[in-house]
């Protein structure tokens, strides 16, 4: 009997140190095998492999050499780790997501991205940069925009960032929760959480059509505030009260010219984060769960009123918020708002001829191919989606890899933009 125990016990750890050994060396060569997929691109090396089997694994001391002469610059990471629920998740790993199932609980952590600011020293800004870059200098001095190039000059030497994702499935309840969060450490911190209700599968999350019941954005000041205060006190000559208070004013002014209007306690939360560092915290709990892309139905004035926002500084308590701005123009509006103050170029607004009586005639439901929709902006049409809708209005325009089209309803008109890769069929359409 002894013998027999001895033996049950030794064929045991025998099948729990080979299950271990099999993960540990199948998820190295995964990892492996992943960053030499990425060889004609960049040049990835990393100097320890971890696998505690507790469900986590990580590399660590991460290099990353873009090729092509893209950049001499490399990119250093400090670690990247990953974390299933239980070791044993990783066990036909590829399979269970290929079937569709959803795993209980998966986190990612990217820790210390550190990037040179020679690496972006050279990369053409975005609109929205260009409109951050020029409100971070409103009453600066003669300075006219604070962006990463001016970055030096706040006293940064490089830009060193974490991202962490964790999401979490509980299929009892099917709801799905979701956090991000990205640390740009020594300058701020951005997260946002959302609540999933009613999703059993991958492919729940992947519908366009999937509701959220609750979403929530932080963002927290990690010294980048107080680095801008002070530059801009030396720039302009002023006090440091006295250039934060034309700094608000300026704000105000500029957003009225966009026609962007805040109210009273936005631009109070705004000052409080940027002089005592105010952590802000806007949550969305909507009566019903709702589409965030229905939201673009209405008016931006109602959006508030949909989403159920609220407005936390610190541990105050919340506030409701309102605001009003064309979604429509709102980025040319801001733009050429910065444009004339600061004697630029002004970006020509975006406009769509309405020639819609000049069309030439298309028998009805005729089915055009959805590779061509360009070709039939201002024309009628059906579009039918892979989630079995059916979208019925003029196309206005196509960029982006989405489809705009007008639809009629109560009372007025709604443009809706559409994934093109989510279109089953498109016809011809009656007027």
């Amino acid at each position: 009997m002894k013998r027999f125990l001895t033996l049950s016990l030794f064929i045991a750890v025998a099948a729990i140190a080979s299950t271990a050994a099999y993960i540990y060396f199948s998820t190295k060569s995964a990892v492996d095998s992943l960053i030499e997929s990425a060889q004609p691109f960049v040049s990835i090396h990393y100097q320890k492999f971890s696998n505690p089997m507790d469900g986590s694994i990580s590399i660590h001391g991460v290099t990353v050499n873009p090729i092509f002469g893209m950049t001499d610059a490399p990119i250093d990471i400090g670690s990247i780790e990953l974390r299933l629920d239980s070791a044993l998740d990783y066990l036909n790993f590829e399979k269970k997501i290929e079937s569709g199932e959803i795993l209980p609980k998966l986190q990612l952590k990217i820790n210390h991205v550190f990037a040179g600011l020679n690496l972006i020293a050279n990369d053409e800004p975005d609109e929205a940069e260009l409109i951050s870059a020029y409100i971070t200098a409103l009453s600066c001095g003669d300075i006219k925009e604070i962006g990463s190039k001016e970055l030096p000059e706040l006293g940064y030497a490089g830009i060193d960032s974490s991202i962490h994702l964790n999401f979490e499935h509980d299929k009892y309840s099917s709801e799905v929760e979701m956090a991000f969060e990205i640390t740009m450490h020594d300058m701020a911190r951005y997260s946002a959480q959302l609540l999933i209700p009613n999703i059993s599968s991958s492919s729940d999350l992947a519908n366009i059509n999937t509701k959220v019941s609750s979403l929530e954005f932080e963002l927290q000041d990690l010294g980048y505030n107080n680095r801008v205060i002070e530059y801009c006190v030396k720039q302009s000559g002023l006090e440091p009260d006295a250039y934060v208070e034309q700094h608000i004013q300026a704000l105000k002014r500029y957003l009225s010219d966009a026609n962007i209007h805040l109210s009273k306690n936005i631009y109070d939360a705004y000052q409080a984060h940027l002089v005592e560092q105010a952590t802000l915290t806007i949550v969305s709990q909507p009566s019903d769960a709702i589409n965030l892309q229905d939201i673009e139905l209405y008016e931006t004035k109602a959006w508030a009123n949909l989403l159920g926002l609220t407005l936390f500084v610190d541990a105050n308590p919340p506030s409701l918020v309102r605001f009003d701005w064309n979604k429509n123009t709102a980025i040319e509006d801001l733009l050429n708002a910065r444009s004339i103050a600061i004697k630029a170029p002004i970006v020509k607004q975006r406009t769509r001829i309405n020639k819609r009586n000049n069309i030439k005639p298309i028998p009805k439901n005729r089915e055009i191919p959805i590779s061509g929709l360009y070709d039939y902006i201002n024309y009628p049409v059906r579009l039918e989606t892979k989630q079995g809708k059916t979208f019925k209005g003029f196309i206005i325009d196509v960029a982006s890899g989405r489809v705009i089209i007008e639809i009629r309803l109560n009372g007025g008109t709604a443009e809706i933009p559409i994934d093109i890769a989510n279109i089953e069929k498109a016809f011809i359409a009656k007027p």
